[in-house]
């Protein structure tokens, strides 16, 4: 029994360590991290003092450690090698995927910004996501989590608009 629950332990480590697929991005509220896709080219700049909104509640993001462009709808796949002392890492199983890169806890980056190319991309992602260190205890406990950015409120301002848009011409 014993053996069984390290093992166990040992597998849950694990797990919370790597992004396992698309579903283990939580969605909250970003500011201070901003990453652009550019052909291959994904650009992440985190600015001096980053945070992050889950659950009502506000941190201060101590550490990005790891960068994905996130897939959705399947149509997505990216190959990478390993940049700037990160692991290229992808993960196409279930629903969506997630492809980019990652370094160890420790070593992630605050106030700065880093390149980083796939060598190719099919399709492409809708959004990014990030593991982050937070100075706090989130919800559901550890100092870390997997997280993409809600949209903030001028992009959905603008998406209302186009739908609105979109369904007065289909009307007429």
């Amino acid at each position: 029994m014993k053996q069984i629950l390290t093992l166990a332990m040992v597998c849950s480590l694990a797990a919370s360590v790597m992004a396992q697929s698309r579903s283990s991005f939580s969605t909250a509220l970003i500011s201070g991290v901003m990453t652009t896709q550019t052909g291959n080219q994904i650009d992440l700049a985190v600015a001096a003092n980053p945070t992050l909104t889950v659950a009502g509640n506000t941190y201060n993001i101590t550490e990005v450690f790891a960068v994905y462009a996130l897939d959705n709808n399947d149509d997505f796949s990216a190959t990478g090698t390993s940049q700037n002392g990160w692991s290229f890492n992808s993960n196409y199983a279930g629903s969506g995927g997630i492809a980019g890169w990652k370094t160890n806890p420790n070593n992630g980056i605050t106030d700065q910004s880093l390149t980083f190319n796939f060598t190719s991309t099919v399709g492409s992602a809708e959004t990014f996501g990030y593991h982050l260190r937070v100075d706090g205890n989130l919800p559901g406990g550890g100092n870390t989590g997997y997280f993409s950015a809600v949209p903030e409120p001028a992009s959905m301002i603008a998406f209302g608009a186009f739908a609105l848009a979109a369904l007065r011409r289909k009307r007429k």
